[in-house]
């Protein structure tokens, strides 16, 4: 399955040509993407707004060889019908095109062609097949042997007005599965989620609309899209050997590499606008596809002062992971403490309804055990519980070290930042610096990745050296 993409932005692309964010100054310089739009093959395309025919020329792609159009919903920037018309002006003209749409979208096809063509272009023995493209069965396109099998899927995304919109799940020819997902919100409707499982995609592509400024539309944010990738894996949507791609991308989301460096903890990455992927169907491998796993044990601690945005940097990392363990170290809140519970409660909102959560100070029999993912937040509470008894608080954090560097699970720990503050004004708090330190210290030097956040920024003290997920 060759899968080509003529497009990989929202709307109003990337950069929006009236803005000035840091976003969009950073994209004019970099990357510019035009409205989403996959080519399957050379034959298939999903979506086509009025950007995609002027991207395929530009890239040099031809559009002659099109046999199947699937249109996701009616929205201006996934369906522009004057492509309809430009392509009745040339050499393919006579040539029969699917077209698979929703209802409202086929509507929208038939109004236009028939006021600038003067004359409904369904009508029989017309070179454009219109197929209602409705959540249910399968669509079979094409001839024996060359036979695409599609599957509308029902999204979160708009009413009945503009569709109802759909996601595709199609299989090509050759037996490779792409699942295209946009645009959508998140849950996904379960008849939906159903749908999907098993399925073990070569290829999703996912909507990532909303970056880091969630609320606008029906749409993906990082966090949710994250969510939905965990929920794929969970499925067997996705599985190792999966090429997870954010697509539909906006300057809501974050400038520079920074969404790169957010994406790849979810085992997603971001294509350029004439990407080609050569891609060899799962079902052809000789491995049986598997749930999506990490390759190695991989050991990440991250730091960061108060406020700094350390804990939600350490939950973006396993938004992903189709189940994680979150252990918090924090006792629980008491009667009299209404800002601490405040505090709790805000951690609790934001982690995902799938994780587990544990509250022990007990860490060293969790890291030699096997199991999904840790997130211990944080080291900082765990040392300041048993910081009244020295003696003990050294056993139990050499011990902490020896297991941290023999651990065989994926652990995400989170500590905060004592080296570069004021010289405390009690001799309690300077011995929980002191301690403290030593403890990040010894941790850090075992560690596979080090970072520090501030201002809600990650720097890395020590970066990977390699992407610790399976590449597709």
């Amino acid at each position: 399955m060759r899968v080509t993409l003529l497009g990989t932005g929202s709307a109003d692309g990337w950069p929006n040509p009236w803005c000035d964010c840091a976003s969009c100054a950073w994209a004019r310089g970099h990357e510019v993407r035009g409205q989403t739009a996959v080519l399957v093959d050379d034959t298939l395309l999903i979506d086509c707004g009025p950007d995609v025919p002027r991207a395929a020329a530009r890239l040099g792609v031809r559009l002659s060889g099109l046999r199947h159009l699937l249109i996701s919903h009616a929205h201006p920037d996934h369906l522009g019908p004057e492509s309809l018309m430009w392509r009745s002006w040339s050499s393919a003209a006579d040539r029969p095109l699917d077209v698979v749409a929703p209802p409202a979208a086929l509507d929208v096809c038939r109004a236009f062609l028939t006021r600038w063509e003067g004359s409904d272009p369904s009508r029989p023995g017309a070179p454009l097949r219109f197929h209602p493209g409705t959540a249910g069965g399968p669509l079979r396109l094409g001839e024996a042997g060359a036979t695409y099998t599609v599957r509308p899927l029902a999204a979160r995304h708009g009413d009945a007005s503009i569709g109802p919109a759909v996601l595709y799940d199609v299989t090509a020819p050759d037996g490779g599965r792409l699942l295209y997902g946009c645009d959508t919100a998140a849950p996904l409707p379960a008849a939906t989620l159903t749908a999907l499982d098993g399925r073990a995609f070569d290829v999703v592509l996912l909507e990532e609309n909303n970056g880091d400024r969630p609320g606008f539309g029906e749409h993906l944010d990082l966090d949710t899209f994250g969510g939905l990738v965990a929920e794929l894996r969970r499925r067997g949507a996705v599985v190792d050997g999966t090429r997870v791609l954010a697509v539909h991308l906006s300057h809501r989301n974050p400038p520079g590499n920074e969404l790169t460096h957010r994406l790849a903890h979810l085992g997603a990455q971001a294509p350029a606008d004439g990407d080609v992927l050569e891609l060899t169907p799962l079902s052809a491998r000789t491995s049986v596809p598997r749930p999506s796993a990490r390759r190695v044990p991989h050991r990440v601690l991250i730091t960061g002062g108060a406020r700094s945005g350390k804990s939600a940097e350490a939950e973006r990392r396993l938004l992903g992971e189709p189940a994680v363990m979150y252990v918090a170290t924090s006792a629980p809140a008491g009667p009299g403490d209404p800002d601490w519970a405040a505090r709790i409660a805000a951690h609790r909102a934001r982690r995902p309804a799938a994780w587990t959560t544990v509250e022990t100070l007990d860490l060293v029999p969790l890291l030699r055990e096997p199991g999904p993912p840790l997130l211990v937040d944080g080291i900082g509470l765990w040392v300041a519980a048993f910081l009244d008894d020295p003696d003990a608080l050294e056993a139990r954090a050499t011990e902490l070290v020896e297991a941290w560097r023999h651990t065989a699970r994926h652990v995400v720990a989170v500590t905060d930042e004592v080296g570069s503050g004021v010289v405390p004004a009690t001799a309690a708090g300077r011995r929980f610096r002191d301690a403290l330190g030593r403890v990040n210290a010894a941790l850090a030097a075992s560690a596979d990745e080090v970072w520090q956040v501030v201002a809600g920024v990650p720097l890395a003290l020590r970066p990977p050296t390699a992407d610790p997920r399976r590449a597709g």
